[in-house]
């Protein structure tokens, strides 16, 4: 096109050399072509630009989308919306036409597909050889995973900031177990207890024998892992909701919200705990022998003194975290100015844990005598220590394509940097 005009401007240039009668009624003839090749050049540049404007904001939504998606379950929601940001973002940018997006989510691959469609842009001459839509552009991108991390021991120098003894059990094997204690001991398990994980990794050092890891001997000298939940945002406390509520021989369903005193489910009762945040403040989360508490949607947030749970032996206890909101994928969350509490386990019956354990201050104790969590899509923990006695099997599944709770990052799959495939 920029040729044909060149060739053309030079034939001009003869023209209005050329001292002949008739020149006149050439230019008259000629001009109109000029302008409209002319117009023409500058309407296919305009075409060609717009096309690699939307091929770049394509690009770049692949790979935003593709790591929101991947963190998100898989999530086609997750994606759009990552998708429709970027669209807005760039109105105005020489787009002046309508811009439609496809989305599409492949959870096997690993991969988010994005299509973007310019039409009714007015260009002067392109669009009517261009058709409609008049631009078409595809960028796909996929995530590939490192390992998954289930379990991180946050304290630094204590021995045992993972430990298990007597017959416990972790069975993560396609998770990451790592101690961030550089004490020679940081990592243990003594007794016929077993830590099976793909891989297990301590800043200092361990106690056991090869039997006790599935005769995989741990890393040693790792280095320590940053807690991924550090910049996480606490939520709202707001006034109270009840005060020191126990529930005796209760049936029926509780409501999220403030519980100052803590809030104890006693024996016998029967609880379906409403989707939302309960904050349990300046005292404890008590669920009694005996007792069954259904909790779907929920995250419970731990603060100020005496603030953290138990869970008794014969009590079966069914926790999913949150999809969105403050707590979303989290379980639980410990108040990060708390001092230390133990959190303790001693449920038998305590095998849906779906979402992340977070206790910065906070020990996970879990003396059990049965499978932990081995009902739950995706379980992963991230405490100052973590202690298995008795005989507890703690199951951390990494199944996070069977639920929409989200999997806060740094956590579970290690998502390399998205790239892009096409």
């Amino acid at each position: 096109m920029t040729f044909c005009l060149r060739a053309l401007l030079r034939r001009l240039n003869d023209l209005m050399n050329c001292c002949k009668g008739n020149f006149a009624l050439a230019a008259a003839i000629v001009a109109p072509v000029f302008i409209g090749l002319a117009g023409a050049a500058v309407d296919f540049n305009s075409l060609i630009a717009h096309k690699t404007n939307l091929q770049d904001i394509a690009d770049a939504s692949a790979l935003a989308s593709a790591k929101e998606a991947s963190l998100n379950g898989w999530s086609v929601k997750a994606a759009n919306a990552i998708v429709e940001g970027f669209l807005e973002a760039h109105k105005g940018t020489g787009i002046n036409g309508t811009v439609d997006a496809k989305v599409e989510v492949d959870p096997v691959r690993r991969q988010v597909t994005v299509t973007l469609a310019e039409d009714n842009h007015p260009y002067f001459v392109a669009g009517y050889f261009v058709g409609s839509p008049q631009i078409v552009v595809s960028a796909t991108a996929r995530t590939n995973n490192s390992s998954n991390i289930c379990v991180i021991g946050l304290d630094e120098s204590d021995a045992g900031t993972v430990s298990l003894e007597t017959k416990a059990v972790i069975s993560a094997p396609k998770c990451a177990v790592y101690s961030n204690s550089d004490s020679t001991s940081g990592l243990i398990a003594t007794d016929n207890s077993n830590l099976i994980a793909q891989l297990t990794c301590t800043a200092g050092g361990y106690d056991g024998a090869p039997k006790n890891f599935d005769q995989e001997i741990p890393l040693t000298d790792c280095p320590a892992v940053v807690d991924p939940l550090a910049s996480r945002p606490a939520p709202v406390v707001g006034s109270c909701k009840e005060k020191d509520a126990a529930y005796s021989h209760f049936i029926g369903s509780l409501q999220p919200g403030v519980y100052c005193g803590g809030l104890t489910i006693k024996a016998s009762s029967e609880v379906t705990l409403k989707p939302g945040v309960y904050i349990i403040k300046d005292g404890p989360l008590v669920i009694e022998s005996s007792s069954i508490v259904e909790a779907k949607g929920v995250g419970f947030y731990f603060t100020g003194p005496n603030a953290s749970f138990l869970f008794e032996s014969s009590s079966q206890v069914d926790i999913e975290a949150p999809v969105s909101g403050p707590l979303a994928g989290l379980v639980a969350f410990q108040d990060r100015e708390s001092d230390e509490a133990d959190f303790v386990i001693t449920s038998n019956k305590a095998r849906k844990l779906i979402g992340t354990i977070y206790l910065p201050n906070g020990n996970l104790i879990v003396a059990a005598n049965n499978k932990v969590a081995d009902g739950s899509a995706y379980t992963a923990i991230v405490v100052r220590r973590l202690h298995l006695s008795k005989a507890p099997n703690l199951v951390l599944n990494t199944n996070y394509d069977e639920t929409m709770v989200p999997v806060p990052e740094g956590v579970g799959p290690q998502i390399s940097a998205p790239q892009l495939v096409n």
